[in-house]
């Protein structure tokens, strides 16, 4: 079974302002996809949540999101 190379786009927008794009592979279609991100944010019991951002990954505290919005897909 192969992979898929489709990500969903998810825009977070953080306290003061800053907004953040973090690619989420798509499993079985977007909106489980979105869904499965947002289970993440409760099973991190340190409160932080590790992104992906390009090709770059960090770690957001999920206290200073204050909204989440899922954009476009893109194959990569």
């Amino acid at each position: 079974m192969s992979e898929s190379n489709q990500y969903l786009e998810i825009e977070i927008l953080m306290e003061d302002n800053v907004t953040i794009h973090h690619l989420e592979r798509v499993t079985t279609n977007e909106t489980i996809t979105f869904n499965n991100f947002i289970a993440k944010l409760g099973r991190d019991a340190n409160g932080f949540l590790t992104i992906k951002e390009g090709d770059a990954h960090s770690s957001i505290n999920v206290n200073k999101i204050l909204k989440l919005s899922p954009k476009s897909v893109h194959s990569l």
